[in-house]
């Protein structure tokens, strides 16, 4: 009997070693790198060009997109792209999603923020790109392999990703003390070329989807069906303020996000190498630490009392800016 429990027990060097962690080690920096390009990182291109914080906060918004995302990832998971047909359903989508980002991010590097409008454009075709990219890869993720393989998958594809955030926030800062920020972009696009090779020598998925009559029930079971099982499930007045829970949550540490950061650090007279060596990489290893700490809440004194306790300190942290 302890042969066979043994026998059934996953190989944990084996669930690492499978080709497809990591390949999702290389769409993990995919996600990663173009998720502070259109927001973070460009605050301070934005900056450094003498616009002021309202321009900079508005188109630094672009990465709303994320957030937004549920709204086209029916499509991404149903729609066929007839040009791109041989690299099969998810392969195509990621190979379509990185060059938007590639090309975003060379015409932003050549555009210049002296013509706005088109500058703006290519932003949020970064942010979009970049956005589907997540949507595909979460599909390709699931596909790939079996339930018990998906914490390898997941553990490579979160290290992949904060390669990306470093390469684009502590990398892409640094550099713009050497170059101009155009050939920081230009760096970020040619950085961009590595998972798109991943994704070319990958393989595709061999799943049997199961396909939708038209695109009205596609939108319905992708997008209006979650919400109407929320309701269904907690009762219109705590879903409700469940949803306001969500919404408010985070929005102290929201307020400082974005494109309001990267200029408050500058006109505390920091240098961008700086600023980069403390909240582009030790913050992301401090965030690191806190979700370990966090889970160590959660089972030490409960969620609520988690909950509550990271909502105050959230808050009051603040005050020390």
């Amino acid at each position: 009997m302890n042969k066979q429990k043994s026998a059934k027990k996953p190989s944990l060097l084996k669930a690492f070693a499978q080709p497809s962690a990591w390949t999702m080690f290389f769409l993990g920096l995919a996600s990663g790198l173009p998720f502070l390009l259109p927001a973070g990182t460009l605050s301070y291109w934005l900056h450094d060009s003498g616009l002021d914080i309202k321009n900079i906060t508005m188109i630094a918004s672009a990465g709303l997109a994320y957030s937004l995302k549920f709204l086209w990832s029916p499509l991404v998971d149903r729609l066929h792209l007839p040009l791109l047909k041989r690299f099969g359903q998810r392969r195509s989508w990621l190979l379509l999603a990185q060059s938007g980002v590639m090309a975003g991010l060379l015409l932003m590097s050549w555009i210049g923020t002296d013509h706005l409008g088109l500058f703006i454009g290519c932003t949020l075709l970064v942010a979009f790109a970049g956005a589907t990219i997540d949507i595909a890869v979460d599909a390709y993720r699931i596909e790939i392999a079996p339930t018990e393989a998906q914490g390898a998958l997941i553990a490579t594809y979160s290290l992949g990703y904060r390669v990306g955030l470093i390469v684009a926030g502590a990398m892409a800062l640094a550099l713009s003390d050497l170059v101009s920020w155009s050939r920081v972009y230009q760096t970020m696009a040619a950085i961009m070329a590595i998972p798109v090779i991943a994704v070319l020598l990958a393989r595709e998925p061999t799943t049997s989807r199961i396909r939708t009559d038209g695109w009205r029930q596609s939108m319905y079971e992708g997008v209006v069906a979650p919400f109407v099982d929320f309701f269904v499930r907690y009762r219109m007045s705590i879903g409700l303020l469940l949803l306001l829970f969500v919404l408010i949550f985070k929005i102290s540490d929201q307020a400082l996000v974005g494109g309001l950061m990267g200029p408050f650090y500058r006109a505390q007279g920091f240098e961008k190498t700086e600023i980069a060596a403390i909240t582009k990489i030790y913050g992301i290893w401090v965030g690191m630490v806190g979700t370990f700490l966090g889970g160590v809440a959660v089972a030490w004194i409960g969620i609520r009392r988690s909950l509550l306790i990271g909502i105050v300190i959230g808050a009051v942290s603040n005050l020390l800016y």
